[in-house]
């Protein structure tokens, strides 16, 4: 590796032989004997990159071969982390909705399965930013029962020693939407044909949560 203050000692050497013996520097030898000097320099691996010919001939220089910054590849990970973070962070806060399903027929009374996932929902609540959400009625078409709905998850939220639980729980609609009529009688026969299949083939039965 020739370093830079080499390199232009040299040259200013060649400068002051010039002015002090012209005669010299038209020797054809010497100025072939220059050129070859020269080439090495710029074409020697690791070489100093001097007034940035190195880059500019793409050789050389460290981070030279890679091409301009904008133009180089993103490390592993970082365009795509953040669609996986926010999935995650979605799938998390759905964890704190009450949905319609988990309230017994049109009343405002939670169903014996939800009180688990009621004192989950206290013990987390103060270490997330979520709201409890209530579920909707589809269109919004009995918001007395939404409300009434609220009151009771409100209550019992308080109960279990959840601080500004009203300030919390809201009414909303369910983050992922549920399946249609037609949907839902697709998926029924889709899981029945795999019981059967599985059925048919002992040992290929896999569990699924």
């Amino acid at each position: 590796m020739i370093p830079q203050q080499l390199l232009q000692r040299w040259v200013r050497s060649r400068h002051a032989m010039r002015k002090a013996s012209p005669s010299k520097i038209q020797n054809p030898k010497s100025k072939i004997a220059t050129l070859l000097l020269l080439l090495t320099v710029v074409t020697a691996p690791g070489c100093c990159c001097w007034e940035g010919l190195c880059n500019l001939r793409g050789g050389g220089g460290r981070g030279a071969d890679q091409g301009p910054p904008y133009d180089r590849p993103f490390p592993l990970g970082q365009v795509t982390d953040s669609f996986w973070e926010s999935q995650q962070t979605n799938a998390e806060a759905a964890d704190f909705i009450f949905y319609d399903h988990e309230f017994k027929g049109n009343t405002a009374e939670l169903t014996p399965g939800t009180k688990p996932k009621l004192m989950q929902v206290a013990l987390r609540l103060e270490h997330v930013p979520f709201p409890v959400t209530v579920e909707q009625t589809v269109n919004n078409a009995r918001p007395q029962l939404d409300q009434a709905r609220r009151k009771t998850v409100i209550e019992q939220l308080a109960r279990l020693g959840v601080v500004n639980a009203e300030k919390r729980v809201v009414v909303a609609p369910a983050f992922a939407e549920g399946f249609t009529a037609v949907e839902g009688e697709a998926a029924y026969y889709r899981t029945l044909n795999n019981s059967q299949f599985f059925e048919s083939f002992p040992g290929t039965r896999a569990t699924f949560r």
